[in-house]
């Protein structure tokens, strides 16, 4: 207990917060009813199914948490789906387990280039989503030679076999993320595309390698005409989420509390704000630009609104009538932070019609359904 601090007690006024609070771009749990209503009438494109069908399609990280999510909604548009995933002394997966038997998975370690080369080669595919990826930032942190060499020399090698292959690759999408920049001025948000108004400022070894990716994606298209489709991710949440990540962290300690198996909430830094977008709308963004072949242009995916770590807490507490004390854990406050990271969706709507159709509550209440149908995940410290 000696490292635990009641909320109260962290949590600090930002004045740039507070601004961007009377502009709309803050979810404030008092005003969650004027929030939600915006979803009511929402418009958003959807990936079409004509431009999908019978296309081979292929998925480095397809057993993480947005592949899994990505090759659910490629197989709905009924393609052919083919994975990477690492070598397990025991083969489970867990987060695509409900589809084996709909997906073809090849073992591979993405920066051995030989493997991956003949991976290509069978395949032939149409299209490629690279998601492969070590991206827990405090892993960074502390394993940053790894981190870097699976993240930077394994997209490397994945451009490298696109660049080798025929003609038949009509796109090759790179998930960068919103971590790329880093340490925004409060002044510079809500983030767009352009870093001449947001340039990057990486505060991690994971944003660092993120840079990297982003830069060999543009690199391969402008040199060679490689068909690069580049997105720069915020947070997206959902169930499958990692159990070490914030969200996840919350949402299985709800459950521990509605299972009469603990009386408090513990997390780190509660004054970060953060933009999360719903797992499913995020891998939506993926199919669409890569189908709308927007080549060689970042595109943010975002829902466009920031909320505090603390308000989230606070949100997920009410939205299951939870009533437990909340308390900081010093040991969990990372040595590099970014505090304020929202996102302006504005390009991707724009050019591609897609909009966020899922809500913070969405993403709280499938968050806590999915550890409630996981129990195994819980009572494990990971953060």
């Amino acid at each position: 207990m000696n490292n635990l601090i009641p909320i109260e007690d962290v949590i600090k006024e930002n004045p740039r917060v507070k601004e961007l609070k009377n502009q709309g771009y803050i979810i404030e749990p008092k005003k969650i009813d004027e929030y939600l209503k915006n979803f009511k009438n929402r418009v958003s494109t959807f990936p079409n199914n004509d431009s999908w069908k019978e296309k081979r399609v292929l998925v480095t990280g397809i057993s993480g948490f947005a592949g899994s999510h990505l090759a659910e909604q490629l197989l709905d548009l009924g393609c052919e789906v083919h994975g990477t995933i690492r070598r397990h002394a025991v083969p489970m997966h867990e987060n695509i387990e409900h589809l084996r038997g709909k997906i073809i998975l090849h073992e591979a370690d993405i920066t051995s280039a030989e493997r991956i080369f003949s991976i290509f080669k069978d395949i032939e595919p149409n299209a490629v989503f690279h998601l492969a990826a070590e991206s827990f930032v405090p892993t960074s942190f502390r394993e940053p030679v790894r981190v870097s060499h699976n993240n930077i020399i394994g997209t490397i090698i994945i451009f490298e076999a696109v660049r080798r292959s025929d003609d038949s690759i009509e796109s090759i999408h790179v998930a960068c993320s919103s971590e790329q920049y880093g340490l925004v001025d409060p002044n510079e948000v809500p983030v767009t595309e352009d870093l001449k108004k947001n340039p990057f400022r990486p505060r991690s070894i994971y944003g660092i390698s993120k840079c990297a990716s982003e830069q060999i994606a543009w690199l391969y298209h402008d040199a060679y005409g490689v068909p690069s489709i580049i997105t720069r991710g915020f947070n997206h949440e959902g169930p499958r989420r990692g159990i070490q990540f914030v969200t996840s962290v919350i949402h299985r300690q709800i459950v521990e509390i509605l299972n009469n198996q603990r009386d408090k909430i513990i997390i780190g830094n509660p004054n970060a704000v953060r933009d999360f977008t719903h797992v499913k709308d995020t891998v939506n963004a993926y199919i669409l630009l890569s189908e709308k072949k927007k080549y060689g242009i970042p595109f943010n995916v975002c829902s466009g609104k920031g909320i505090s770590i603390a308000d989230y807490v606070k949100l997920a507490k009410r939205t299951f009538n939870i009533t437990a004390p909340v308390y900081v854990d010093r040991k969990r406050l990372r040595p590099s932070e970014v505090p304020l990271l929202i996102g302006t969706n504005k390009k991707i709507i724009n050019e591609t019609g897609w909009n966020p159709t899922r809500t913070i509550i969405d993403i709280i209440k499938d968050g806590v359904e999915y550890f409630q149908q996981h129990p195994d995940q819980l009572g494990i410290e990971a953060h």
